[in-house]
């Protein structure tokens, strides 16, 4: 089979990291089934998606207090796709699955919306954008049956692809980049590979780490910020429900949502803010917000009711439950 890709009460946790304290908060978008955060900007614009009841996702931007569709007239609305990362200029990357099941990059940069697929690849995964409007991603080579033969990493800006390999490695994917131009991913030693690894380019040089949790076999990357932290997830059995984990430094803590059977870290900016998805008991997604120390607060909303599905010719701009 084709390999896939893979805040209801405020609590405030002490954890020991470079953040003394921090506040999570359960983010959904009202009238939607799912709701996910896949990034922050340092304004503290989040980017992820909803889904509808047929769970086929669509990118949202989550901003003032509002879950705002993106791109509402395109593909992006017809086809499942993710908005994954958000720059400070307000451009918006991801990907989205095309109706053979083919997996696409875009890039929406002031209400444009380009689409990036790497030469020769089967797939074109679109994770991450920096300052400079650099692109990250992974592409991947298929055989007849949709069996992953080879999966690697690529930077793409204005229409210039560059590939990345970790060292050694068969298979890397690069999940997000930072202002200084520092890459953050995973990688493995093929497609048959029983334990992977996250890694940072930073200057020049590659290193690999993985979470210091027993049991973990896997371990990603998904942000890294201007400071270098960085946020992911790992896997430590075969049911494929994630952890989350903050690593500062050499020093890793892990996230939980309180009462999620999972939880994954996705992005991170310059302040130390958070976002990622936590997955209810019926297996069902919502984003959720980490804010350093005690920052928590419900935000304001306008009260607009969800179509069965955003119509083309309007913004639909939806109260965010922040709780």
């Amino acid at each position: 089979m084709k390999k896939l890709l893979v805040l209801a009460s405020v609590l405030l946790l002490s954890i020991t990291s470079a953040y003394a304290q921090f506040t999570l908060m359960s983010i959904d978008c009202p009238g939607v089934t799912e709701t996910t955060a896949r990034g922050i900007n340092n304004h503290g614009d989040i980017v992820g998606a909803y889904a509808l009841a047929d769970y086929y996702r669509h990118p949202v931007l989550i901003k003032g207090g509002k879950c705002i569709p993106l791109a509402a007239d395109s593909i992006l609305a017809t086809y499942y796709s993710e908005a994954f990362k958000i720059n400070d200029s307000g451009d918006v990357a991801g990907f989205f699955y095309d109706d053979n099941f083919f997996v696409h990059g875009f890039l929406l940069k002031k209400g444009v919306l380009t689409i990036i697929d790497y030469p020769t690849a089967n797939d074109t995964y679109v994770f991450g954008i920096n300052e400079s409007g650099t692109v990250v991603g992974g592409w991947d080579i298929l055989d007849a049956q949709q069996n992953l033969i080879a999966e690697y990493g690529f930077t793409w800006h204005k229409g210039n692809f560059a590939q990345v390999n970790v060292p050694g490695a068969g298979d890397t994917v690069v999940k997000g980049n930072n202002a200084p131009g520092d890459l953050v991913g995973g990688w493995d030693s093929g497609p048959t590979a029983t334990a992977l690894h996250g890694f940072v380019f930073s200057k020049g040089q590659v290193s690999s780490f993985d979470v210091p949790y027993p049991g973990a076999w896997a371990t990603h990357g998904n942000a890294i910020n201007a400071k270098g932290n960085i946020v992911g997830l790992y896997l430590s059995d075969y049911t494929g429900l994630p952890h989350a984990f903050l690593k500062a430094g050499t020093t890793f803590t892990q996230i939980a949502y309180p009462g999620a059977i999972g939880t994954s870290a996705w992005g991170i900016n310059s302040a130390g803010q958070m976002v990622g998805i936590w997955y209810d008991t019926d297996g069902n997604a919502h984003g959720w917000l980490g804010q350093p120390g005690n920052k928590g607060k419900p935000a304001a909303g306008l009260h607009v009711s969800m179509h069965t599905r955003p119509p083309a010719e309007l913004e639909h701009r939806l109260p965010v439950t922040l709780k």
